[in-house]
């Protein structure tokens, strides 16, 4: 299997996002098609069996992560490795499936979906496996393979959904399940083909050194996935299904924004580990992921700030006006969580997962307690200062630590400071441009945003010799690189 550091981190993070835009094309028209046809009550209701399902599987991820980082460290063991997370996974389903099916009642009125105790399970046996293995297959560092490989199956998922939705009239929210439950099935037996190590019937030492460090990564990935659906999860409780797809399609809207610094830390996290265990010094790897994670980010945020209503209402309709109150709220919390996430990836690689346990575990404590406070005094923006405020807590406790073990890793570089100045020059010209394009349909929005990318490519090309440096050393790093099944040819 491809080694994390025979692959070029950045041409990686370039395949990946290239593969994430053409994922979040699909995934886009979806949510559009989908919204406008199941409603704010069936759509919001869908995406709340989603978080549940999220939730109840992040044993199995926080495993997978215990796997990746020893499926690194340790070459002789991965066949033992794989092997376990066969073993876990399954004994974990059959517990949250069983717990699944006796809270039936809660599950039908949590979502108002009739069928959610089945279609947990479902989601269960195919998502949460999906995720977990292709976990190990980033543990090569492609981020890239993986990312395309879940590319297609987005590219499947749409028309299964869409047979289920449209064609099979009366399917509703279950068919936006077995639409994505069919693209799996399909889609996981690549996953395994480019792991490439058979499952063997693992030894009691290999356990041990999985759950030493799955006693942190399994506390942490629930409270990190906990704290990322608790507004989804709030809106359920405390309000109606309709505030939460409200907040779904302002979501859908700035999802853009985390590609690179999830694709880059997950990158980022195999390479410092084999770099750190080798002696290697890994603060300018780290440097150069800070950097450029909020690449995205940073204009989404501007363009949320200067046309938040033309967004929401022209893509998904009158129905969804509330949407565009979080806008501007949600893309400031990508912004922040595309720089925690390189931190937190780095404490993963460095072995210092319980750091990022007891970062989630309390950024979930203070989201909880202000998310309820603020929600039920502010409405639905509540949810969202509150989080604004814990991934702050998140920031300040993984960027000290790192600071204290990687002395040399700069987390304000030149490359981000100028990002956020052009953002701004980029939110004063589309605001001044609004009063002379009124906003009444897809081409009038089209031109705001054409002209908001063009002022911030241009600008950041121009001023920043990093960033054309990076699109240089990207360009021909992904020139010489090309997939075969376990190697890298250069």
């Amino acid at each position: 299997m491809t080694e994390a550091t025979d692959v070029s981190l950045g041409g990686e993070t370039a395949k990946a996002t290239i593969a994430k835009f053409a994922m979040a094309a699909v995934g886009f028209l979806a949510s559009i098609l989908f919204a406008r046809e199941l409603g704010p009550r069936a759509f919001g209701g869908y995406y709340l069996l989603f978080s549940v399902t999220k939730l109840a599987d992040r044993p199995l991820m926080g495993w997978a992560t215990a796997t990746k980082k020893r499926f690194v460290d340790d070459e002789t063991k991965r066949r033992e490795l794989v092997g376990a997370q066969f073993l876990f996974n399954a004994a974990w389903i059959l517990i949250a499936a069983a717990i699944g099916l006796l809270l039936a009642d809660r599950f039908r009125s949590y979502s108002g979906v009739t069928m959610a105790p089945l279609l947990f399970v479902v989601l269960l046996l195919s998502e949460s496996n999906y995720e977990a293995f292709d976990r190990i297959l980033t543990a090569s560092g492609r981020v890239g393979l993986s990312t395309w490989t879940d590319a297609l199956r987005s590219y499947l998922t749409l028309p299964l959904q869409f047979i289920f939705v449209f064609v099979l009239v009366g399917y509703g929210v279950d068919g936006m399940v077995y639409g994505l439950v069919g693209a799996t099935v399909l889609t996981l037996p690549i996953v395994f083909y480019y792991i490439g190590t058979r499952p063997a019937v693992p030894s009691v030492d290999t356990f041990a050194s999985l759950a030493r460090y799955a006693r942190y990564s399994i506390p942490t990935d629930f409270f990190t996935t906990l704290y990322n659906r608790l507004d989804m999860i709030l809106l359920g409780v405390l309000l109606l299904p309709a505030t939460a797809a409200n907040y779904e399609v302002a979501a859908q809207l700035t999802s853009p924004a985390t590609f690179v610094a999830t694709l880059a830390g997950s990158g980022l996290m195999p390479r410092v580990s084999r770099l750190w265990s080798d002696g290697k010094v890994v603060g300018q790897e780290v440097t150069n992921t800070v950097a450029f994670s909020s690449i995205f980010a940073v204009p989404i945020f501007f363009g949320a700030l200067a046309i938040p209503r033309a967004l929401v209402v022209t893509v998904y309709g009158p129905e969804y006006t509330l949407g565009v109150s979080l806008l501007a709220g949600i893309a400031a919390y990508c912004v922040l969580s595309t720089q925690t996430t390189p931190l937190i990836q780095t404490l993963n690689g460095l072995d210092r997962p319980d750091v990022n346990m007891r970062a989630s575990s309390l950024a979930l404590t203070i989201n909880v307690v202000l998310g309820v406070i603020l929600t039920l005094r502010f409405g639905p923006i509540g949810v969202v200062v509150a989080s604004l405020i814990a991934e702050t807590t998140i920031y300040v406790l993984t960027a000290v630590v790192v600071k204290r073990q990687v002395p040399s890793v700069k987390l304000l570089p030149r490359p981000l400071r100028i990002q956020f100045s052009v953002g701004v020059v980029m939110f004063f010209v589309v605001s001044a441009v609004q009063h002379i394009v009124v906003v009444s349909s897809w081409f009038d929005l089209g031109i705001l945003v054409g002209v908001g990318g063009v002022t911030y490519i241009g600008l950041l090309v121009v001023l920043s010799q990093e960033v054309r440096g990076h699109i240089t050393t990207t360009l021909r790093g992904s020139r010489a690189e090309r997939y075969l099944p376990g190697r890298v040819l250069r």
